[in-house]
């Protein structure tokens, strides 16, 4: 961010926009790589999620034979998709440390403070250092949050039969971390609505059929997409998970008896 901003000349408020669509622009062959990797295994998201919960089984009973012959089975369906198993694994364990990176790195700046960050170079957020008075950027970063929730809910929504319950548990979540991201300082809010922003651009010219081909990155047909659950029924789909996990911890407590 120095190095921007010297070499640059840019104000702070700039200088963090320019390295946070930097940051997603390193990312974006890992991104992209993930996307094949998902679209190729689409065909088998059946049997992948039998085999799962054939795992989840075989861990209960402590069966380790049960479990390496359902891992052997995934590992043979990776192979047949032309995926590599690791190299999915390692995708985000490769974004995570520089999304992270970026957002304690702009916090460690707003908090020492860096003096020059108190003139940003921006007339409607004149000091990164310190909170929003007026709430709007906590505001708006919520609003875009939910924005990119819908976005990427689309393309996520298939991949496991529960990930449409999960995001529709984000949506709710996110409405109360405007209250979190009114204590940070404005400079971090810059970045993350920033971050927000790239990620869901990224997701909407990743939708395009041009932008896959070129990237050759496989279509997932629309019959495997699924549907978004409403509200209603994710409230349905908790309640029920609960009661069965309440229902295991009981027959597992008798069972020890």
């Amino acid at each position: 961010m120095e190095l921007i901003n010297v070499s640059t000349g840019m104000p702070w408020f700039w200088t963090i926009i320019a390295t946070t669509v930097l940051s997603r622009v390193i990312l974006f062959p890992f991104t992209v790589k993930q996307m094949r990797s998902t679209a190729a295994l689409a065909p088998y998201q059946d049997e992948i999620t039998a085999i799962r919960d054939e795992m989840a089984v075989a861990q209960k009973r402590k069966d380790m034979l049960a479990m390496q012959r359902a891992a052997l089975k995934q590992k043979m369906i990776y192979e047949k998709a032309g995926v590599s198993l690791s190299g999915m694994a390692m995708a985000p364990f490769i974004q995570l440390p520089v999304t992270l990176g970026m957002f304690f790195g702009v916090k460690s700046l707003c908090d020492l403070p860096l003096e020059q960050l108190k003139y940003s170079g921006f007339a409607w957020v004149p000091d990164l250092t310190v909170t929003d008075p007026t709430w709007t950027l906590p505001i708006l970063a919520t609003l875009l949050m939910n924005v990119q929730i819908s976005v990427s809910m689309r393309d996520l929504i298939g991949q496991t039969p529960q990930m449409g319950h999960i995001m529709n548990a984000l949506r709710v979540l996110t409405t109360g971390s405007v209250f979190l991201m009114a204590n940070l300082s404005s400079g971090v809010v810059v970045y993350l609505i920033t971050s927000i922003t790239a990620m869901t651009l990224q997701s909407l010219l990743l939708r395009q059929p041009a932008v896959r081909r070129m990237l050759s990155i496989p279509s997932i047909p629309e019959h495997m997409r699924g549907t978004a659950p409403s509200m209603r029924e994710s409230f349905v789909y908790a309640r029920k998970w609960v009661r069965d996990k309440m229902d295991e911890a009981r027959v597992e407590a008798k069972t020890r008896r």
